[in-house]
Order: C-alpha cells, then structure tokens, then sequence
C-alpha cells in the first residue's frame, strides 16, 4: 500500500499536520534537529514536511534558521477563536457597550504567545491604535496584558514575564512592573479594582482599560479591553463610561457561568 492512502485517509498530510503541532505545542522557534527529536523522525524526512508548510505560509524559517509558526497558522488559529460559542453569543452586549460608551473596544483571548487580539471595534472619536486584530499584547505595559498577567496561574505567567524584562533590558528600556516584587504590589490591585489600567503606555494621550469576562471554572474566558482619549476615557472608577464596562464584563460573567 502506497503512503498516499491508509483507511481512506491521506498518511503524508497526517505526517504533515504532526510537524505543524510540533511547531503549534513548542512555544518558541525549533532548529530542524530539535524538531526532528521531538518528533523521533530522521532530519531528512522532517524537512520535507517543513518546506512545504513554510511554501503554504504555515511556517517560516527565520534568519537564524529556527521554525515558526507562520502567518497562515496564525490566521487559522484567529479564525477559530471568532467563532467560539462565547464570544458570539456575548456579541449583543458587547455591541450596546460599544454604542453605549463610544470607545474603542479591543476583544482578546489567551493563547500559549500571550493575550491574542481577536476583534477590533472602531469608536466614532479618533484613536490612533496601531494593536489590531491579530496582535499579542504585551503582559507588562499594555491593561490587556495586566489583567491575563494578574488572574493567570504563575507556572504560566512567570516565564513569559521574565522574558519580556530579559527584552527590556536588552533594550535598556525602563517598564513598570520592573521586577516580580512590583508585579506582584500591581496584581492585587489589578484584583481588588477587577481593571487593569494603562495611560500613554503604548500610545500617547491615550488611555486604556481593560475588563476579564470569566468562565464556570472561575477562569478568563475572554477580556474587554475600552480605549479612548484622556478626557473622553479617564482613568476613573467613578467614571460612567468605566461603570459601563466593569457592569457589562460583570453581566457576561454571569451570563456564560451558568450556561
């Protein structure tokens, strides 16, 4: 029997698709030997496999040698996050926040890279937002980042907090929280106000805040993240656009816990 057909099925795309959640499980780029390990397949016929996920744009070498995952696996993975259950059937509320409020809405979901951006909702003022849909927010400097960073397990926070200091330092850039000590101070109040906050760290002059809508299991199944100017959304708990989306976040809550 030819490797083209075992039970109907197709054995090289199977094979293929293996080396593609090799790359998708591994969380950061992997020289073709350490792929080929991980895989207990000769380099050879792993890297068969490779070029043609890196022609179909499902992977990319990059100038050092290591795989990623490319563009086309990402789009795949976005695609599926729109449709999830949840976020469609929030869609209604989260429409009459956007209307309600008139700011820019950022809808994000986790994934093993980070906070993925999956929805973009453009406010009627102007704000420049260079964060689309497609984007990993930062843990550290972005209200999106903090409130996955705050809520999260630290088994899982931690490392990629580490890595984005290591980056900073490398760059000699300054970021608040600096170390895990001052993280730790900012999660509880992320906790305590159920909000993360940002001003001007991303973008100047605007500000951002972002909500987490959690699961039956007590786990973020989604976060809303509002973004406007300083005086159309200032950072304030007391603010009626802020009550808003600390209200809304609240009602989808209780709305997906008990579905």
């Amino acid at each position: 029997m030819s490797e083209e057909k075992i039970q109907g099925g197709v054995q090289s795309l199977e094979v293929g698709l293996t080396v593609l959640d090799a790359l998708i499980a591994h969380r950061s780029p992997m020289m073709l030997k350490e792929l080929a390990e991980n895989l207990s397949m000769h380099p050879a016929k792993v890297h068969r496999y490779v070029v043609s996920l890196v022609r179909m744009n499902y992977a990319k070498q990059q100038s050092d040698g290591r795989y990623a995952l490319g563009d086309q696996a990402w789009r795949l993975g976005l695609s599926c996050i729109q449709r999830t259950d949840t976020i469609q059937a929030a869609q209604p509320l989260i429409d009459e926040l956007h209307r309600k409020i008139d700011c820019g809405l950022q809808i994000s979901k986790w994934t093993s890279q980070g906070p993925l951006i999956v929805q973009w909702m453009e406010p009627n003022q102007l704000v420049s937002v260079i964060t689309r849909v497609g984007s990993i927010m930062p843990l550290l400097n972005s209200a999106t980042g903090r409130v996955y960073a705050a809520f999260g397990a630290e088994k899982m926070i931690r490392p990629l907090l580490e890595r984005e200091w290591q980056q900073k330092q490398a760059l000699n850039q300054q970021v608040y929280p600096a170390n895990w000590e001052e993280f730790l101070v900012l999660k509880q109040s992320i906790i305590q106000q159920g909000a993360a906050t940002v001003s001007g760290d991303l973008l100047v002059g605007v500000n951002a805040i972002c909500v987490p809508v959690f699961n039956r299991y007590s786990e973020i199944e989604f976060c809303i993240a509002a973004l406007g100017s300083e005086h159309h959304l200032p950072i304030d708990f007391k603010n009626e656009r802020v009550k808003a989306l600390k209200e809304t976040a609240e009602a989808l809550t209780r709305y997906i816990a008990q579905d």
